[in-house]
């Protein structure tokens, strides 16, 4: 039989082992991890109207121009990130994430790179998102046959770099290797043409006066391509003013929702014909769509929102995970009228190109 000594020392091993597991328990909750985890964000109907500060606005409003009703929801898709510098997760906040498949759980300086902040984050992501919108606004109305006015100008030079003394902050770029520069891909891709090394003939206006000046394009970081070692900031001359209303959302991967929904507002007839659509993906202003991040998470937050159509860019094939949320429809597109075919197609009762596309993608 087992003495009450016994059954004393087995109590209190018992009760040191809690004790530890609380202890351990309590550490985890309160010790700093240098992780962070990614999940939905946020899911707003870039039709319908936003609440800021009490008052109700329309997430995109279009002014001195005849708008059309529309039927259905357009939504735009955002990713939350919990573990920032100034609030790191605790070890203990970050169990969830492993076995929750809309979350991903990553060192934190893939979010925050060394010495950027919180608000240094923000305040990127609201340029980025800011450029977004008007790029966006831009490639609609080309894509409904509107003239779209753009002017490119030098925003900064970089120290050191080919175009340092070359040129200068306020020089309006009007051509390059002698072909009209119309817009930011056209300057881009004749950049990338010319190759890093071959010098490269950019026309420009300078204090009223024309002017030619050569460059020569040097390789980019993480292969980013040639580069001049010039900031390129864009103004554009639309046909209507297009505002849009949000609350602390940031970044670019809304461009290809704002796009379709100004063209669905400005066109008769319901292109959604009543679906839920949700959407994402960068948008310039040729109407391109280009890769985001948080690709799964959007996913995720979009089958939440009952979502009838998922379109994404063919950008992220690469990052499609390997579970995917059932029943959601999934349509990879590379431009803003891939984009529209695929709602139109599937607005009628038809089913448009799914991620078959992706494997043809390499």
């Amino acid at each position: 039989m087992i003495s009450e000594l016994e059954r004393e020392r087995r109590r209190s091993r018992l009760l040191l082992v809690a004790a530890l597991a609380a202890l351990a328990v309590l550490l985890a909750a309160v010790i700093p991890s240098p992780y962070s985890v990614e999940r939905p964000g946020p899911v707003v109907d870039t039709l319908g109207k936003i609440t800021i500060e009490d008052e109700q606005h329309s997430v995109v409003s279009i002014k001195d121009e005849k708008t059309y009703p529309t039927e259905g929801k357009l939504n735009l898709l955002t990713v939350s990130i919990m573990g920032t510098p100034d609030r790191p997760a605790s070890w203990l906040s970050l169990l969830p994430a492993l076995f929750d498949p809309s979350q991903r759980i990553a060192p934190r300086s893939e979010f925050f790179p060394e010495g950027m902040t919180t608000d240094d984050r923000d305040t990127q992501n609201t340029v980025l998102m800011d450029a977004s919108q008007l790029q966006s606004a831009a490639a609609a109305f080309r894509e409904l046959g509107q003239d779209v006015g753009v002017e490119l100008t030098v925003a900064d030079v970089t120290e050191d770099g080919p175009a340092d003394g070359v040129l200068e902050p306020g020089d309006r770029v009007i051509s390059v290797n002698g072909v009209e520069a119309t817009d930011f891909v056209t300057l881009r891709e004749r950049i990338i043409a010319s190759g890093a090394g071959a010098p490269l003939a950019l026309g420009v206006v300078r204090d009223g006066a024309e002017l030619t000046v050569e460059i020569t394009p040097q390789e980019g970081e993480r292969n980013a391509g040639p580069v001049i070692g010039a900031s390129i900031a864009m103004a554009y001359d639309l046909p209507a003013e297009v505002d849009i209303s949000l609350s602390k959302i940031g970044g670019p991967s809304a461009g290809m929702t704002f796009a379709l929904a100004v063209v669905d507002k400005l066109t008769p007839g319901s292109m959604l014909n009543g679906l839920t659509v949700s959407g994402t993906g960068t948008m310039n202003d040729a109407g391109q769509v280009g890769p985001i991040g948080g690709l799964t998470q959007k996913m995720w937050a979009a089958s939440r929102a009952d979502t009838d159509l998922f379109l994404m860019p063919i950008g992220n094939c690469v990052d499609v995970p390997d579970q995917i949320p059932d029943g959601l429809v999934v349509a990879p597109v590379a431009t803003l009228e891939e984009a529209i075919s695929a709602i139109e197609t599937v607005a009628a009762g038809g089913a448009a190109p799914g991620l078959e596309r992706c494997a043809t993608t390499g």
